[in-house]
């Protein structure tokens, strides 16, 4: 196993540059650390070949799904998803944050996409569960629905939607 010093991670991390500003790179920021340390997520960083330079991150989880009955999904694919008939609630991994630099070349963002989802397919075959759901605003729904990603409905609090996709 191989540990940091904590200090320098965190002034590595304060250096990334995101190709947008937004709560991703803030959440590199201000949450990776604590939340790898309480085991609630992984964040794992694509570092240029200078191994200095942070071109993007994915950060990746579990969290359960409570599904609606109002929803945008097929019968078979609700079948699929195990829900819990007593609560609504589907177990998922959970695709937390994704952020590209402004140094990394254009389309990196889906070889960060792809690499999360290779992580959820080993864990698929490790533990088990086999859905994926993420939290996106509105202007990323197309293109997480060009991955495969299905838009399930719009998050409770009207900002982000709910999308999932089977592993």
């Amino acid at each position: 196993m191989v540990s940091f010093d904590e200090g320098k991670v965190r002034k590595a991390l304060e250096s990334f540059e995101p190709y947008r500003e937004g709560e991703s790179d803030q959440f590199l920021r201000e949450n990776a650390i604590s939340m790898e340390k309480r085991d609630l997520s992984r964040t794992y960083l694509a570092l240029a070949s200078d191994k200095k330079t942070i071109l993007g991150f994915v950060t990746v989880g579990m969290k359960c799904l409570l599904i609606p009955k109002e929803n945008l999904l097929s019968r078979s694919e609700l079948k699929d998803m195990n829900i819990d008939s007593k609560t609504g609630v589907a177990q998922a991994y959970l695709f937390g944050q994704l952020a590209r630099s402004e140094k990394a070349p254009n389309g990196f963002g889906i070889d960060l996409v792809d690499f999360a989802l290779t992580i959820f397919r080993n864990s698929k075959k490790n533990v088990g569960c086999h859905m994926v759901r993420l939290d996106c605003t509105d202007e990323l729904i197309d293109y997480y629905e060009k991955r495969g990603f299905r838009l399930i409905r719009k998050n409770e609090d009207g900002e982000l939607n709910q999308m999932m996709i089977f592993i």
